[in-house]
């Protein structure tokens, strides 16, 4: 990881060809949020360490601050229920 993840709020760790990769960018970019987008194609190494951190084994894997909040379907949960804004505010300080 580059020292950009440190100062993003949000990290989405994805794949080019996950269609749920891009709808969670999309959720981010509606809300004007800044997200890091962690590209894991042909790095098996950083994908098993993620999924041994997560005990996840899809992609997105969606980070606010340093907590791990799961993949689209949770984040857009979160978002529809307003816990989204919140964890983000909390997680910007």
């Amino acid at each position: 990881m580059t020292s950009a993840a440190n100062s993003q709020v949000v990290r989405i760790f994805r794949t080019r060809v996950c269609p749920y990769c891009v709808m969670a960018a999309r959720l981010f970019d509606r809300k004007g949020v800044p997200y890091e987008e962690i590209y894991l194609d042909g790095k098996h190494d950083e994908r098993m360490a993620l999924e041994r951190q997560t005990n996840w084994r899809t992609v997105p894997q969606i980070f606010v601050g340093d907590a791990f909040v799961g993949g689209y379907q949770d984040v857009a949960k979160l978002d529809r229920s307003g816990q989204l804004d919140t964890l983000i505010a909390e997680a910007a300080g």
